[in-house]
């Protein structure tokens, strides 16, 4: 077979490439003079072992050759072997098993036309090399989509919370499982009807068994649910970013306010103080006046004096008017911090009215209300339990501070705390504390300064002389609630604290105590608050106590970390243990939301 008739075959398409251009003539692949010569030397090698000859071969591969050498031979296996090898199939194998029983039937019969097998055969091998080629292609390029689809999984479950995550990425798992068995089943099913393994069979029915169930349906509901949630959050942090920056502009002006007056005070201070030096001066300067007119006539004398006298009126007269300007501005101060504490209540009235419809009144923390659908119940008996330093006392000043801002009277029974104590606390939690007190609806029953010795007498506060003394507690508690009542629908009471009275009473004394006590706030429709200190008290006196009560939340301190708990009280969202950060101005609860989904 002359070299200048061979056809080079393009590995890509199959396509003839011209020896001039170097380019195939089907799919226009450009070669370099390197390549052609290597496809060119492949073909002239085979050429050669199926029967040409003089034909110049610069490069031979050693294992093709020997593979047509012993299927030329006779050895059909070493071909198929090697066709194995290419992953060619077995309906591919069959085919060229077929052909060459073909020609070798006409090879004995003397009808084969060596040049077109030759020619025939050259072609069907680089057929196949772009066969395998296209194969090895495609499979990058599912290689490259499976790696995209991990991408896109990532992505789909980036946002969600870590809860939510887990439960997408499991159906996501379980979809594509479906997906694979189903591919592979109809795969077997397209080589030949062959039957299907059973353990595909049985992965492929639980699947169906998971998705007909249901349990798919449930992981994506809950995911809508949890995605609904978040949005949910996400419009109450913007409303309480809002409520705070409202809050802030509050304290801005308060504080305002409070610079301005201390500026003035100072400035009134810095004034009288020069005044008064300027009039040890003058008072000096008279004295020594007075020393030189000895030596003057007495109608000089009486001249300087009028002048003196004059030049003192003047300057009384200025300090008056200085004096009258102060006061005015301090006027002016308090009646603005009045205006506030007078428009903050008028604004309150509707939210009592829903309070009372609801039969829910807030707590003061917003997070707290949510907890507890609402808030506390009204007429309810509430206890706060917890060890020292856990911050449960805030809980109870936000509440009695939350009640003030809508106008509603609170009473404070005092056994271990003053009432400057209160005032200070309170300071922090609601700054116009001390206008509500003008206002005339803050009460206290102090029955701990006395016991400590302390004299003190503050206007429109009841002091007893004992800490026991219950049936004071009771009277004293009685007058003031039946007075609240003729002009507000129901009042706030903090009891601090009950572990006072608790450690000098025994059970029954306290049992004859408490129990009327708590009925009579319930029928008022008060919302009380007792603190009670923890690890002072027996499990069986607190389980007396708790009796009494309609619900408590309990504190405790783990790891340095604060959390609290409520039992009883009303539905709440959760029962768990629920972190908590406090500062003097408020408390702050962490997630409790999924608490119900665990």
């Amino acid at each position: 077979m002359p070299e200048e008739n061979i056809e080079v075959i393009c590995p890509k398409c199959g396509g003839v490439i011209d020896e001039k251009t170097l380019k195939c003539s089907v799919c226009g692949a450009e070669y370099s003079k390197e390549e052609y010569k290597e496809l060119k030397n492949e073909i002239l090698l085979k050429s050669w072992l199926l029967g040409g000859e003089g034909i110049m071969i610069e490069e031979i591969q050693t294992e093709d050759a020997e593979v047509l050498e012993k299927w030329l031979e006779g050895d059909e296996s070493a071909f198929f072997g090697w066709s194995e090898t290419r992953e060619l199939g077995e309906e591919k194998v069959e085919e060229i098993k077929e052909k060459s029983k073909e020609i070798k039937a006409s090879v004995e019969k003397g009808e084969v036309d060596i040049d077109s097998i030759i020619k025939e055969n050259l072609k069907l091998k680089s057929l196949l090399d772009v066969e395998i080629a296209k194969r090895e292609e495609l499979e990058r390029e599912v290689e490259k989509l499976r790696k995209e689809i991990e991408i896109l999984k990532e992505e789909a479950v980036r946002k969600l919370p870590e809860d939510a995550k887990a439960l997408k990425m499991l159906e996501m798992e379980l979809r594509q499982k479906e997906i694979e068995l189903e591919m592979m089943k109809k795969k077997l099913e397209l080589e030949g009807g062959k039957e299907i393994p059973e353990e595909l069979l049985k992965d492929f029915e639980e699947l169906k068994k998971v998705a007909k169930d249901g349990k798919v349906k449930d992981l994506m509901d809950k995911i809508e649910d949890l995605t609904k949630e978040l949005a949910e959050k996400d419009k109450l942090i913007a409303e309480l970013k809002n409520e705070l920056k409202l809050k802030e502009e509050e304290m801005k002006k308060l504080q305002d306010m409070i610079r301005f007056k201390e500026e003035e005070l100072s400035r009134r201070e810095q004034d009288l103080l020069f005044r008064e030096k300027k009039l040890e001066k003058e008072l000096r300067n008279l004295q020594l006046a007075k020393s030189e007119m000895e030596n003057m006539d007495e109608l000089a004398l009486k001249r300087r004096l009028e002048e003196l006298q004059e030049e003192i009126k003047r300057k009384e007269e200025e300090l008056r008017v200085k004096m009258k300007y102060l006061e005015m501005k301090e006027r002016e101060l308090k009646a603005k911090m009045e205006g506030l504490v007078e428009q903050e209540v008028a604004l309150a009235e509707e939210e009592i009215k829903s309070e009372i419809k609801e039969r829910k009144v807030r707590t003061g923390t917003r997070r707290l209300d949510d907890l507890l659908y609402g808030g506390f119940p009204l007429g309810s008996n509430i206890l706060i339990y917890g060890p020292p330093y856990s911050k449960k006392e805030v809980l109870i000043y936000t509440f009695m501070a939350e009640g003030l801002r809508k106008g509603i009277p609170v009473i404070w029974v005092l056994t271990d705390k003053t009432v400057d104590e209160i005032r200070d606390a309170m300071s922090f939690v609601l700054p116009t504390y001390e206008q509500y007190e003008k206002k005339g609806l803050v009460y206290y029953i102090d029955a701990y300064s006395r016991s400590i010795g302390d004299t003190t007498e503050i206007e429109g506060v009841i002091y007893l002389d004992s800490q026991v003394d219950v049936e004071g507690i009771q009277k004293h508690v009685d007058e003031i609630a039946k007075k609240i009542k003729e002009s507000a629908p129901y009042y706030r009471l903090a009891f601090m604290s009950l572990s006072t009275v608790m450690a000098y009473l025994d059970q029954q004394a306290l049992l004859r105590f408490l129990q009327p006590f708590t009925t009579r706030r319930k029928r008022d429709q008060a919302v009380s608050l007792f603190l009670l200190e923890k690890g002072l008290h027996s499990e069986n006196e607190i389980q007396m106590v708790g009796y009494l009560m309609d619900g408590m939340i309990e504190f405790k301190i783990e790891a340095h970390k604060t959390y609290l708990t409520v039992h009883g009280v009303t539905e709440v969202q959760s029962r768990n243990w629920i972190e908590v950060t406090a500062t003097k101005s408020g408390l702050t609860l962490g997630s409790f939301s999924l608490g119900h989904i665990r």
